[in-house]
């Protein structure tokens, strides 16, 4: 589960600095990078890519991937 600060730090990243965050969905363990995050102040979803696929993931779902995972 991802915690709020971690939520505003991978948004932040994703749409202001273009880092988007990798994160790993932890009821399936697919991996997928950050497209956008909805509500920055109350986390609700990131819209995430998966493949071929685009996607939206809790941050109850989630953990930060780590570079090198």
């Amino acid at each position: 589960m991802m915690k709020h600060e971690s939520y505003i730090d991978a948004c932040g990243r994703t749409e202001h600095k273009g880092m988007p965050a990798r994160l790993r969905n932890l009821k399936t363990g697919e991996i997928g990078t950050v497209i956008q995050c909805t509500g920055f102040d109350i986390p609700e979803a990131f819209l995430v890519s998966v493949g071929d696929e685009v996607t939206s993931w809790t941050p109850e779902e989630v953990e930060e991937v780590t570079p090198g995972e």
